[in-house]
C-alpha cells in the first residue's frame, strides 16, 4: 500500500523553488505568520477577479519619487502570489467594498522589529534609506488593523527598485504572505505547513 506524501507534490515545488530563488539572490525571508482567521478564499475575493487590494508603501530607501518606488513593488508584487491570483494597487480602481483589506510594506522601518504591527501604523512610521545596498523589508496582510499573514524579508546588494535582487525580495515577500491554504489548515487530513 502506497502512503500519501507528507507534502503534496505542488507543494513541495513551490518551496523547492524558493529555496533555490533564495540561493541565488541572496535574499531571505524570516519570521512568516498566518494568522488562523487567514483564508485564501477571502483574499482571492478582495483582490483576484476584476478587483484590486490595496498595497500601502511606507519608506523610499532609494530616494527616488515615490511614484516610481511604489510603480517597481506592484510590478514585483503581481508576479509574486504564488498560490493566489491576486491583483494589487496604490489605488484601487475597483475594491471589494465588504473586505477592507490591504497590504502594507514598509522599508527599513525604524524602531519596529514585529511585522505584525504594520496593520496598526500609520503614514508617520519612520525609515531609514539603504546602507551599501542592505535592505530591511516588512510585510502584512491586513485586515483593517489587524494582520492575517505577515513576514521580514532581507537582502543585501539590492541597487535600485526594479533590480532583480529587488524584484525577487519583493516576489518572495508576497509569495509567503499568500499561500494557498492557511498553513494552520488541516481540514484535508495534511499536516500543518511548517514555519519558515
Amino acid at each position: 500500500m502506497l502512503s500519501k506524501p507528507r507534502f503534496p507534490v505542488k507543494r513541495s515545488l513551490a518551496i523547492t523553488a524558493l529555496v533555490a530563488l533564495t540561493a541565488c539572490t541572496g535574499v531571505t525571508v524570516s519570521r512568516v505568520d498566518h494568522a488562523l482567521q487567514y483564508d485564501p478564499l477571502q483574499a482571492s475575493a478582495a483582490g483576484g477577479g476584476d478587483r484590486q487590494m490595496q498595497v500601502v508603501v511606507l519608506g523610499n530607501p532609494f530616494g527616488i519619487p515615490q511614484g516610481e518606488l511604489e510603480k517597481a513593488v506592484i510590478d514585483a508584487m503581481q508576479t509574486g502570489a504564488v498560490g493566489l491570483s491576486l491583483n494589487f494597487a496604490i489605488n484601487p480602481e475597483n475594491p471589494d467594498p465588504s473586505r477592507p483589506y490591504r497590504v502594507v510594506l514598509a522599508f527599513n522601518p525604524e524602531a519596529m522589529r514585529d511585522s505584525e504591527k504594520l496593520c496598526a501604523v500609520g503614514d508617520g512610521l519612520k525609515t531609514t534609506t539603504s546602507a551599501n545596498g542592505k535592505l530591511t523589508l516588512m510585510g502584512a496582510f491586513c485586515s483593517t488593523d489587524s494582520y492575517l499573514s505577515h513576514g521580514i524579508a532581507r537582502a543585501s546588494d539590492v541597487g535600485s527598485a526594479g533590480s532583480a535582487t529587488f524584484d525577487d525580495m519583493i516576489f518572495q515577500l508576497t509569495a509567503s504572505l499568500f499561500p494557498g491554504r492557511n498553513p494552520h489548515d488541516q481540514s484535508a487530513g495534511e499536516p500543518p505547513i511548517p514555519a519558515n
